[in-house]
């Protein structure tokens, strides 16, 4: 069995950062970044010991439109409130249900951070549909729906709805919990 730590949104790694220092098996983790925005990559590029995935975790590998704005943020929505968006640019995507199938397997015990700002409205319901969620221990989550206004309430808890409650939340902006309650 496989320890697997996939941080989808890994901006300039602050995430990976936090996992190391305060999970205490943290080493026995592979750690895999997803991270589509070229300022981050570029950080990300200096930390030792992960797999780093220059593209927006997504529902399918065809690339898609960003936008990206000041402080290295970005997201697919055009409206999102903060980060200043004012450039786009088209980055490669992965499917992240696929991605998970074809690396790993259901026994492998797989942690998810998810802050992928606003996308997650579609790679959850994606998850589900192909059936990768289920694979998922531990999920962390950063919701974004009051920061886009083209993401509906329905939409938001549709998605929230398909994270069990078994797998945990992270609904804090600057909290990771790391371990199970």
């Amino acid at each position: 069995m496989r320890r697997i730590f996939l941080d989808a949104g890994a901006a300039a790694g602050e995430s990976i950062t936090f996992f190391r220092e305060n999970h205490p098996e943290a080493d026995q983790f592979e750690i895999f970044c997803f991270e589509p925005h070229p300022d981050n990559i570029e950080f990300l590029k200096k930390i030792s010991g992960i797999t780093l995935i220059k593209a927006c975790a997504w529902i399918n590998d065809d690339g898609i439109e960003m936008h990206f704005g000041k402080l290295k943020s970005g997201s697919v929505y055009s409206d999102k409130r903060t980060g200043r968006l004012s450039a786009k640019a088209k980055v490669s995507t992965i499917d992240l249900a696929q991605f998970i199938k074809e690396n790993f397997k259901t026994e492998d015990e797989i942690w998810l951070k998810m802050n992928i700002e606003g996308a997650e409205y579609k790679v959850i319901p994606h998850l589900e549909a192909e059936g990768a969620l289920a694979w998922i221990d531990r999920m962390y989550v950063k919701w974004h729906v009051s920061k886009i206004p083209s993401v509906t309430i329905e939409e938001h808890l549709k998605a929230q709805a398909m994270v069990p409650d078994s797998i945990h939340k992270w609904r804090c902006d600057d909290v990771l919990p790391l371990v199970k309650k």
